[in-house]
């Protein structure tokens, strides 16, 4: 060791000769050594990673004692520009460091550990035997320049230290350490390393029930970033003086004296970013006294907790006070099924930079916060069905009453949504399985709000509309108008049979679609019913390919067409591809205008006969792209359509017959 004074970088891979110990440092052949020279400092080490070493139980094993070198200050202190410690996959060590070693390592920034199924603590509840305190040799804070504290996978942590939790316990009173902790001092009393980091990551500690000790959560004002995940045993995020009830393991009180007020209250002034996902048994994330300390909270994520009933708890001593969260704009609320609200007291709160919310799966969610809520900034609540208008603000539970319909037997909205059909704005809906249609018949008229629908990979679904008889109408036929949807885009829907049908109850119209594209959709036979096609007076894009049973896009109905011409006054691009069954784009006898249509790309449509049967006027179109190439439009499309599958069946002929020769 003594040969490696200087020594700046150590990194140990899987190395069989290193033992129980890393640095032992007070072997029989130090003490040797320290007669007749100074004890090894390791003044320059700053980084040290160790991976796979199975034998080791000790990253130190030390008096540290006999390390402190009183020179003229400042002193010098064992590993005291050490930077990075990084442990992975070293399956005995029970703990990192001592209580008493945290105090040397000044300008440690990052602690990474990972796989070490048999790590207990990160701190240890006590010094190195035969080691005094180091109080009188060292007054600073622990961890000045902490910025990175990263615990994963670790299924034997049960707390990231003891914080000297029953340190001088016998010595301290409630109001010496009262004093001590107002003055932000912690030295000799109770301290955690969680209260250091700007970033706490922990992932997969599946023994540990809290994170932050009670007596450091008002001491969190350098975190910045919070991620807890997979921590099924977690009960508090930060814990609070009565779970604790400020007793050690032993059942003695570790402060004598009567509970300490506001000692706990927590202090997250520059914390931006919490994200919590598989803590079952998290019931709440923050207190309400919590809340005015949040001025820097830009991001809260919290997904798959089945335990949690509201985001902030209510406290026994209540207040009429208002919340705001100056700066939080992105808020994820995911398959929480216990859920009841964010806040159920009945505090105001104010939103000003909120603008992007999700929430989805949370069945039992009837309120957003019991008093109001101003989101000024926030234009949708997004959910797995799609994006609704706060029209209600958060105080959705208005319109609650209507989050489920029924169609069919289907439940069409997925439970957890706390919206109703009057504020769809999207339908955005990938992977999923909402039944057999999208919206039932008695949602059709209250849908004055739906702008886009988009559709990717739905089993089961077989009709976007559900199309029939209204209840109180009479049997005469019902116009219904889908007034402000403009984007349609439906892809990989395999059981999809119909977007939208009319029948002789209803029609549907869609006076402001713009663009309609489907893909690979391949039970669908038909876009449009002719009863409809009028209505699309906006349309100007609509693309259809890989659709194996598609035969038309517009399906002429049983009863007799009006007379007049059918015509696409915005229809500029027509691209239908890969589709084998297509035979026209009508084949009834029905005319139709295409004014403005410029791009037309017809490709692997073998079956085709006609464009249409009727006449069609198409005074912009130039080109055809087909799968021969570019065909130009000298008359109208049908006969060139004609002319080209004579030259084709012609040139399949010949080649059959010259081949035979």
């Amino acid at each position: 060791m003594h040969t490696c004074h200087h020594l700046q970088w150590l990194d140990l891979s899987g190395d069989e000769r290193v033992g129980e110990v890393v640095f032992e440092m007070d072997s029989p052949s130090s003490r040797q050594l320290a007669t007749i020279q100074p004890p090894l400092l390791l003044l320059y080490l700053q980084s040290i990673s160790l991976f796979e070493l199975h034998k080791m139980s000790h990253v130190w094993m030390c008096n540290w004692n006999k390390f402190l070198i009183r020179h003229h200050p400042p002193l010098q202190f064992p590993f005291q520009n050490l930077t990075h410690i990084s442990l992975d996959s070293c399956y005995n060590i029970k703990n990192l460091f001592s209580p008493l070693m945290a105090k040397y390592l000044s300008n440690l920034k990052s602690v990474h550990i990972s796989r070490c199924n048999g790590l207990e603590e990160v701190i240890s509840r006590r010094d190195d035997e035969n080691t005094t305190s180091a109080s009188s040799y060292q007054d600073t804070a622990y961890f000045p320049h902490l910025d990175t504290l990263e615990l994963q996978y670790l299924p034997c942590l049960k707390s990231v230290d003891d914080g000297g939790r029953t340190c001088r316990s016998d010595k301290l009173s409630s109001n010496m350490f009262h004093d001590e902790f107002q003055s932000g001092q912690v030295i000799g009393a109770c301290w955690s390393l969680c209260q250091y980091p700007k970033t706490i990551s922990i992932w997969s500690c599946e023994a540990l029930s809290s994170l932050i000790p009670w007596y450091a959560v008002g001491q969190m004002k350098r975190l910045q970033e919070l991620e807890i995940h997979y921590s099924s045993r977690m009960r508090e995020v930060f814990e609070s003086e009565s779970s604790s009830n400020n007793v050690d393991e032993g059942g003695a009180r570790v402060f004598g004296g009567p509970p300490l007020k506001n000692v706990g209250l927590p202090q997250l002034s520059n914390l931006k970013k919490v994200s919590i996902a598989g803590c079952d048994l998290l019931s709440y994330i923050f207190t309400f006294s919590t809340l005015e300390s949040l001025k820097q909270l830009k991001e809260l994520i919290v997904s798959r907790c089945n335990a949690i009933q509201v985001i902030v708890k209510e406290e026994k001593e209540t207040s009429s006070k208002g919340v705001v969260f100056p700066r939080l704009g992105i808020l994820e609320l995911e398959d929480l099924p216990k859920l009841k609200g964010f806040f159920l007291g009945m505090n105001h709160f104010r939103w000003p930079s909120l603008v992007i919310v999700k929430i989805n799966e949370c069945p039992e969610l009837m309120m957003f916060t019991s008093g109001q809520s101003t989101t000024p900034k926030l234009k949708y609540i997004e959910t797995s069905f799609g994006k609704y208008s706060p029209e209600c603000g958060f105080n959705f539970h208005e319109t609650i009453s209507q989050t489920t319909f029924l169609a069919s037997s289907e439940p069409t909205i997925s439970k957890g949504v706390p919206c109703s059909f009057h504020n769809l704005i999207e339908i955005n809906i990938e992977w999923s399985n909402v039944g057999k249609t999208i919206v039932p018949c008695n949602a059709l008229l209250q849908l004055e709000k739906l702008q886009q629908i988009t559709i990717y990979e739905c089993a089961g679904l077989e009709e976007v509309f559900e199309v029939g008889a209204l209840e109180g109408t009479n049997k005469s036929q019902t116009l219904v108008q889908i007034p402000n949807l403009r984007q349609v885009k439906l892809a990989n829907v395999g059981d999809l049979k119909y977007l939208w049908k009319s029948n002789q109850w209803m029609v549907l119209e869609f006076p402001n679609l713009i663009t309609l594209s489907i893909d690979k959709c391949n039970r669908l036979e038909h876009v449009f019913t002719c009863s409809m096609v009028n209505s699309l007076v906006q349309l100007q894009d609509l693309s259809i390919g890989r659709c194996k049973n598609m035969e038309v896009i517009v399906k002429v109905e049983e009863e007799k067409c009006d007379a007049k011409v059918n015509e696409l006054p915005c229809l500029k691009s027509l691209k239908l591809g890969e589709l084998p069954s297509f035979k026209g784009f009508c084949l009834g006898k029905e005319a139709f205008s295409l004014p403005k249509l410029k791009t037309l790309q017809i490709k692997e449509c073998r079956a085709i006969t006609a464009f249409t049967k009727g006449h069609v006027s198409t005074p912009e179109l130039k080109v055809i792209d087909t799968s021969f190439g570019f065909c130009y439009v000298k008359t109208e499309i049908n006969s060139l359509l004609k002319t080209k599958r004579e030259e084709v069946l012609l040139f399949l002929s010949l080649m059959i017959l010259e081949k035979a020769q």
